[in-house]
């Protein structure tokens, strides 16, 4: 009797647990798909996410590069406006000479004209020769007044031919080297508008590029909301999911209570510790890292790079001055940096800065935005004074130093220019 009991009592257990077998294996099958769908919905969300921060990190950069592009072609087109000021002033002052030496050239033939006619009075006047106008005279004094009259005649004739002719060399040497600057201007200005060229062709290729990115934010954003979404939904299922397995675990643990008393114990466990570990495993960390991974670095760099620069003294400047002077006469060669076997402005500024341990950016824009900003009325020995795409080195008096175009010394090559505003004067830098 008491073996039959105990085979019954094997054989309940047995299919109670047949029974209660299949109604869990659905519900934790339906919770791991839904776990591994929401994993996967959560790579995709963190992928679309980066791709969002990197095209916009790519955007910023473009943009920032653009801005800087569109500086670069401010500072020239104001380059080019004082360059035509000063072509038109260069033009004015050609004009001028031009006229000038016209009548240089008038004055000169009408005062040999006048000295060929004087000559001719004195001496072939009449039937009477110049040897009969001395033997005619009435006594030694006579003799002397006549001949000292007419040498001071031919002396006075003679020096004003020199003069006239000095003048109108002047002016013509005038006119040349005006020439030549304004052909040097055209020159210049055919490159500026070249640059200009350029610039605007990569600006408007970064524009492009920034409407290219824009396009790519809107798509990727959109793409990440979708994908966003597809979480949300997942999530919402997998938490009914979840609610439905701890329901029929729950149910399972009431039917099989008088059976096993203690088996709801384990299952109730294994539920709870997994979803708490979801729920806290990609909290904030992340997050917070983020936040404070870059905080205040930037910051801190922008404090040092405001610290202003030191000044030098008078002295340092006037020694930058006489050393630019002990160049002059050497040759000019564009893009060259040798003071003595060829340099061109930028170079030449560059070079003599270099030789007191002064560091000067290479090109003529970069030194016009360099160093400290001087007055016109206040520079002193030693500043550099810009010009529209030229540059040199103030030594006092009015006066610069400076490497001018490749035509031979004194038109061209290291050599000094008064006044200093020749030119349209866009700005005066100190680097001492």
């Amino acid at each position: 009797m008491k073996k039959r009991w105990l085979q019954a009592l094997i054989t309940c257990v047995v299919v109670s647990s047949f029974i209660a077998t299949p109604v869990m294996a659905a519900p934790e099958d339906e919770v791991s798909a839904s776990r591994e769908k929401v994993n996967a919905s959560k790579e995709k969300v963190n992928a679309s996410e980066e791709k969002v921060d990197t095209l916009e990190q790519q955007k910023k950069q473009a943009e920032a590069q653009a801005s800087g592009v569109n500086a670069e072609l401010v500072a020239l087109l104001v380059d080019i406006d004082a360059l035509k000021q000063d072509m038109e002033t260069q033009q004015g002052r050609i004009t001028q000479a031009e006229t000038d030496l016209d009548k240089a050239k008038a004055d000169e033939e009408k005062q040999y004209e006048d000295m060929k006619l004087r000559i001719k009075y004195m001496y072939e006047e009449g039937d009477m020769s110049f040897f009969e106008t001395i033997a005619d005279s009435k006594s030694y004094t006579d003799l002397v007044n006549r001949a000292e009259y007419v040498q001071n005649v031919h002396d006075y004739d003679r020096h004003m031919l020199d003069e006239y002719v000095k003048t109108k060399n002047e002016v013509k040497d005038l006119k040349t080297e005006l020439e030549s600057q304004q052909a040097e201007m055209e020159d210049m200005a055919k490159e500026m508008e070249s640059q200009k060229s350029n610039l605007e062709g990569t600006l408007t290729q970064m524009r492009s590029q920034i409407a290219d990115f824009d396009s790519q934010l809107a798509q990727a954003k959109e793409e990440a909301a979708e994908q966003l979404a597809e979480l949300t939904r997942q999530s919402e299922a997998l938490a009914k999911a979840e609610e439905a397995a701890r329901n029929e675990a729950a149910a399972a643990a009431a039917a099989s209570k008088p059976d096993a008393g203690s088996s709801n114990k384990p299952s109730s466990g294994s539920d709870s510790k997994p979803s708490q570990g979801d729920s806290s495993g990609t909290s904030s960390k992340p997050s917070q890292g983020d936040s404070s991974g870059d905080s205040s670095k930037p910051d801190a760099g922008k404090e040092e790079d405001s610290k202003p620069s030191t000044p030098g003294n008078a002295c340092l400047g006037q020694k930058i001055a006489n050393k630019g002077l002990q160049y002059v006469g050497n040759k000019y060669v564009f893009g060259g940096n040798s003071l003595t076997n060829g340099i061109d402005c930028s170079g030449f500024v560059q070079q003599i800065h270099k030789q007191f341990g002064i560091s000067v950016p290479r090109s003529s824009g970069a030194q016009r935005t360099g160093g400290k900003a001087v007055k016109y009325s206040e520079m002193l020995p030693g500043d550099v004074v810009c010009y529209s795409g030229h540059v040199g080195i103030y030594i006092g008096n009015n006066t610069i130093v400076h490497a001018s175009n490749s035509a031979p010394y004194p038109k061209g090559g290291i050599k000094t220019t008064s006044p200093a505003n020749y030119k349209t004067v866009l700005a005066v830098r100190r680097y001492w």
